[in-house]
């Protein structure tokens, strides 16, 4: 249960906040103040595991509470609304928050900030995925492209010609992005040989994504072991998020299913890049005993590769439907609802793209999830589009 405490001088905003936030996420624990002692005695006495302050001194230090709350509950998430980050007030604000939020700011905005930074928090405090980041050290920074694409996103005026002609600038990136795209979005009737109309038929968030997969499979430092295995990867990758998208084409879900797809494996990039040895072990210990990879990787590490992708596109600023779909794509199913969401849409896609693949006896451990999919009445139907995914995807190489 997720306690959230908003702390702002403005009652009625406040009312407001707390209000939406509880429409929109009834398990959550919500509470609002506009006093700093009485926010302090919450933050004592009620522990909330995130904490939103207004940075509006005089009648509300809300830099003084954050150092407060900082010192006294390292673990809360920590984010600051309304800050100046050229003062000199506002960087000191920005070293004590995790986050910062504009004033006024859209209530749809902190939700899905707090969202992100709560997924990202518990896959963090994680024994095991501490022990790994220790040993990566830091993990890579934001690929160049696509931050420049995402700031520039930015501004409604930017124009899709405008942004294509960014991500020409590097050749090899561009050539990268059309083949991404012309497997994991368009078939062979469909294909596109411009990037002008790559991005006016995709659209920016698409778009965005491509960029990112495409910097991430192309630049990462991998062996010459792992080197061999990347192009199959990208491919099921590819296979994944044309899957996902398509489980119901008119679902409103359909663009975060795509790129939940293209991105769910990216914690086995982080694994070959950083970690070389240690995967190039677990993949062979997989193809030895007929294991799949994410349960040697559990047996090794204690986690697997999409707990592990779940928290770089987390420092990374992904949304949290992004996030979640890396790190629940191998949590085994217990029901199939009748009503999917993206994340739900990954991990039956991942699910499908491998079984489409590999006999059942290599599936081994996906076999109760399997059985359980089969029961459903829409598994024939989801078959017959994995097939075509991958006769297109084949079509479009």
């Amino acid at each position: 249960m997720y306690r959230i405490l908003f702390v702002h001088d403005d009652v009625r905003l406040c009312e407001r906040v707390t209000r939406s936030l509880a429409t929109r996420e009834p398990e959550w624990e919500i509470q609002s103040s506009s006093r700093e002692d009485e926010a302090w005695a919450q933050v004592r006495e009620w522990d909330p595991t995130a904490i939103v302050v207004a940075a509006r001194p005089p009648a509300l230090d809300g830099v003084r509470l954050l150092a407060r709350v900082r010192d006294l509950r390292t673990d809360t998430v920590r984010i600051i609304v309304g800050v100046d980050a050229d003062a000199e007030h506002g960087l000191r604000t920005l070293r004590l928050a995790h986050r910062a939020l504009p004033d006024p700011f859209e209530v749809s905005a902190l939700h899905e900030m707090l969202k992100r930074m709560l997924l990202l928090s518990e896959v963090v405090a994680q024994p095991a995925v501490r022990r790994i980041l220790a040993q990566i050290g830091s993990l890579p920074a934001v690929p160049s492209v696509y931050t420049r694409l995402s700031r520039r996103l930015d501004d409604p005026s930017a124009s899709v010609y405008e942004l294509s002609e960014m991500i020409a600038s590097d050749s090899t990136l561009a050539v990268q992005v059309l083949r991404i795209a012309n497997s994991a979005y368009f078939g062979r009737h469909q294909r596109v040989t411009r990037l002008e109309s790559a991005a006016a038929r995709l659209g920016t968030r698409l778009l965005r994504s491509l960029v990112l997969m495409a910097e991430v499979y192309g630049r990462f430092p991998v062996s010459p072991f792992i080197a061999e295995r990347l192009e199959s990867l990208q491919e099921h990758a590819s296979l994944v998020a044309r899957i996902a998208a398509n489980l119901e084409p008119n679902a409103p879900w359909r663009d975060d299913a795509f790129t939940g797809g293209l991105l769910h494996d990216i914690g086995k990039l982080l694994l070959a890049s950083h970690l070389p040895d240690v995967h190039t072990s677990i993949v062979r210990e997989s193809e030895r005993t007929g294991t799949e990879e994410f349960m040697v990787e559990l047996q090794r590490l204690g986690i697997h590769h999409g707990t592990l992708g779940a928290c770089m596109l987390g420092m990374w600023g992904l949304p949290s439907v992004v996030l979640d779909a890396a790190r629940s794509h191998h949590a085994p199913l217990l029901i199939v609802p009748e009503k999917l969401d993206a994340v739900l849409a990954v991990t039956i896609a991942d699910h499908l793209a491998h079984a489409a693949v590999a006999p059942p006896s290599v599936a081994g451990a996906r076999s109760r999830t399997l059985e359980l999919l089969a029961a459903d009445p829409r598994w024939m139907r989801w078959c017959d589009l994995a097939a075509e995914s991958i006769n297109r995807e084949s079509e479009a190489a």
